[in-house]
């Protein structure tokens, strides 16, 4: 019942906004008489919820000028946004194909359409009539972004850099972080696919992703392994350590990377130094959690218990955290005595409830793992480390 009254009061809203639109088109056009009576016999079909026949006699109408072309749109346009991409299609499709429409008209319903295929995931459709109405139209801001933003879909990440780069010209936007990631996502494929085989070309992306924006963390942390895929694991080192120090609020996301470098260079016992020197910081258990078990023999049980007990009582502790703690007790690292159990207990309690390490600034989204794009408002460089990803229970006891 709920389902067929949205309907009804749906219907009730586009003929009232159709019947509006054409009534005040009408009032102020002397050569004007009276409302098509194709609209006036789709409406009653509308209202009867018989929504073909409607769209069979709307599209049905002989003559098609500004107006009635207008109010074509704006059905269409109500349909795709009640998920009815068909419908709204079929409209568009029909409107485009009468002869002596006019041409700014013809390309406002292409662009129309245009998102219709974009709604409905037929991105290569929406594509070509993207591209053919960004030569048409004098401003084509609008085409270009969807363009952009169906070339990050496919990942045609050259494409996307010159379509940024249109955008840029044409409207003084600036572009320069979105199209850097865009250069480290090339770099990445490089890497990825032909490893230290194709160092040069990849070092040529990267450099020009740092030209675009030379404090991207990304691609600091691209040089970095491409210093270590070329065995340069010395600058690699370097360059690793450089981001530490200008970011250590992302140090999680290296940590694997150093440690891997001084396995390379054979110098563990440095890394031990570096990160006991490390764990007075408020991100001692992240630095911990990190290592592999190797690295752990490294610190005493005692300085393991320490660490962990202050981190829980201050209810800093991440499931990822968690899991190398029980890991630990598996080891006899940590005995498993009633502070150990309380400690695993609430902080399960906790995390039943609530989960998220990272948080899109833009529009909220939740992750467990770090993105370079949200991917779901599709905003670049907005994942951050989540500020409440920490273990908050009121009678927490340890």
């Amino acid at each position: 019942m709920y389902i067929t009254i949205s309907t009804i009061i749906f219907f009730i809203i586009i003929v009232s906004v159709i019947i509006f639109y054409i009534s005040i088109k009408l009032f102020y056009k002397k050569d004007s008489s009276a409302i098509p009576v194709e609209y006036l016999q789709s409406m009653n079909y509308l209202l009867s919820e018989q929504h073909d026949k409607a769209l069979d006699t709307f599209m049905s109408m002989v003559s098609i000028n500004q107006d009635t072309a207008e109010t074509h749109i704006i059905l269409g346009n109500l349909f795709r946004n009640r998920g009815e991409v068909d419908r709204a299609i079929r409209i568009h499709q029909n409107l485009i194909a009468r002869p002596g429409l006019e041409v700014k008209i013809r390309q406002e319903c292409s662009l129309e359409l245009a998102k219709d295929y974009l709604k409905s995931g037929f991105l290569d459709r929406a594509e070509l009539i993207l591209i053919r109405l960004s030569i048409e139209v004098e401003r084509p801001y609008e085409i270009l972004l969807h363009l952009k933003d169906i070339y990050e879909q496919e990942k045609e990440w050259q494409k996307a850099i010159d379509i940024s780069t249109k955008i840029q010209s044409l409207n003084k936007e600036d572009l320069s972080d979105i199209i850097s990631h865009y250069y480290c996502e090339l770099a990445e494929n490089e890497i990825s696919i032909n490893g230290k085989n194709n160092i040069d070309k990849a070092k040529k992306y990267i450099n020009k992703a740092f030209s675009y924006n030379k404090k991207s963390l990304r691609t600091l942390i691209l040089l970095g392994d491409i210093s270590y895929e070329g065995k340069n694991f010395t600058d690699a080192l370097k360059k690793y350590m450089s981001i530490l120090e200008n970011y250590p609020e992302y140090t999680y996301l290296i940590l694997e990377k150093l440690k891997k470098t001084h396995e390379k260079l054979n110098t563990k016992d440095n890394f031990f130094i570096f990160i006991k020197r490390l764990l007075g910081t408020e991100n001692q258990i992240d630095l911990y959690s990190s290592f592999n078990n190797d690295f752990s023999e490294g610190i005493s049980s005692k300085e393991i218990v320490n660490l962990y007990n202050n981190e829980f009582k201050n209810k800093n502790v991440t499931l990822p955290q968690l899991s190398v703690y029980l890991e630990l007790i598996n080891k006899n690292r940590i005995a498993f005595d009633n502070e150990s159990l309380n400690n695993i207990r609430y902080c399960l309690k906790y995390y039943t409830l609530n989960e998220k390490a990272h948080e899109c600034v833009n529009c909220g989204f939740n992750s467990i793992k770090h993105f370079w794009q949200c991917p779901s408002c599709q905003q670049w460089s907005s994942i951050k480390k989540s500020v409440s990803y920490k273990l908050k229970v009121d009678n927490y006891v340890v």
